[in-house]
């Protein structure tokens, strides 16, 4: 897993939170711009690790934190939808990076399966040349 899908859900997301940073994030509560940093900070440090599955175990924890953001309040409806666009934008990125893994393992497989490539050894062992003890 190459350490772009890290880059891209660090970009991705963080154009989607971007007015947390401000010291009044425009769209958002303190609150809940702690709170969406920290689930995406989970997301990028799992891609960075190489970590697919686990990133978009993060990535939906992140779409949990943002819905319940929603329901009380904290972020209104167009940051919501911009981080909700972002959100499936990475996850398809992973999506993809998952696939192409599981193609490469089975790839792999099958090149392992192949002809000479099995656990038996190569040669049996040499019958002994007659009269080689006499």
């Amino acid at each position: 897993m190459s350490r772009w899908i890290a880059v891209v859900t660090a970009i991705i997301l963080s154009l989607g939170l971007a007015g947390c940073a401000a010291p009044e994030p425009v769209g958002y509560t303190t609150e809940a711009a702690t709170a969406l940093q920290g689930a995406v900070l989970t997301v990028t440090e799992a891609a960075a690790a190489g970590d697919p599955e686990s990133a978009l175990a993060r990535l939906s924890e992140l779409e949990a934190t943002l819905l319940d953001q929603l329901a009380r309040n904290a972020i209104d409806q167009a940051r919501f939808d911009s981080v909700t666009a972002a959100i499936a934008l990475v996850r398809a990125d992973l999506e993809r990076a998952i696939q192409k893994a599981e193609e490469e393992a089975a790839l792999l497989e099958e090149s392992n399966d192949g002809p000479g490539n099995s656990d038996k050894p190569g040669k049996p062992g040499k019958p002994e040349k007659p009269g080689k003890d006499d």
